[in-house]
């Protein structure tokens, strides 16, 4: 084989080598801009509400999503029975959510849901699945464990408890205000009542 072919083969080989560099790099951009694109639905708890824990349907994805339909290991259940998770949006699913958004709904107070948990035997918590799809058509799943019990032992429980106390108090506190008020205007009523017929009289005795 002579240096011509030599140096066409070479050549050749190079070619690919840089076609397929380009072909590659163009594929990672592209994944790239599909990742930061595509929706991502998780079901959270949401443990910022001063007297309640909540359970968030959020969209943490730069797409939005449709078509989403979620599945629970277990019942989220309040301590009064109610199941949260036969709200509709979870029973029937939604049929779109924005990126960057999300949906609320209250659980219960930290602490009863912390027992409830303990009762059913829910020590691991419980975990949702999110079934989607993107604006494309392209199915996703997510599968996202809530568990109040992992905060044990942080402090968090006491914070809480304390807080439920003071929320008490002030319930309390509004409570006798109300009293307060609604005697002050009894006595006021009455005593408009009784010196009403005093003045009238007296009237009666500067024009007779």
């Amino acid at each position: 084989m002579d240096i011509a072919a030599i140096a066409q083969i070479l050549s050749s080989l190079a070619t690919f080598v840089v076609a397929a560099g380009i072909l590659y790099q163009g594929r990672e951009a592209r994944k790239a801009r599909d990742d930061q694109d595509r929706p991502q639905i998780i079901v959270d708890a949401d443990y910022t509400g001063r007297f309640t824990t909540n359970i968030v349907v959020r969209n943490i994805g730069h797409g939005m999503a449709k078509n989403i339909t979620f599945e629970f290991s277990a019942p989220i259940q309040t301590t009064s029975g109610e199941d949260i998770t036969e709200l509709p949006y979870f029973k029937n699913g939604l049929n779109f959510m924005a990126p960057q958004t999300d949906i609320a709904a209250v659980w219960d107070s930290y602490q009863n849901v912390v027992q409830h948990l303990r009762d059913k035997g829910l020590t691991e918590g419980i975990t949702i699945t999110s079934k989607y799809e993107d604006r494309q058509g392209e199915y996703y799943e997510t599968e996202w464990t809530i568990n109040p019990l992992l905060l044990e032992g942080s402090g968090y429980s006491d914070y809480k408890g304390y807080e439920d106390e003071v929320q008490a108090l002030e319930d309390q506190a509004r409570a006798l205000e109300k009293i307060s008020e609604d005697i002050r205007e009894s006595i006021n009523q009455l005593y408009e009542e009784r010196s009403e017929p005093r003045e009238t009289a007296h009237q009666r005795d500067a024009t007779g």
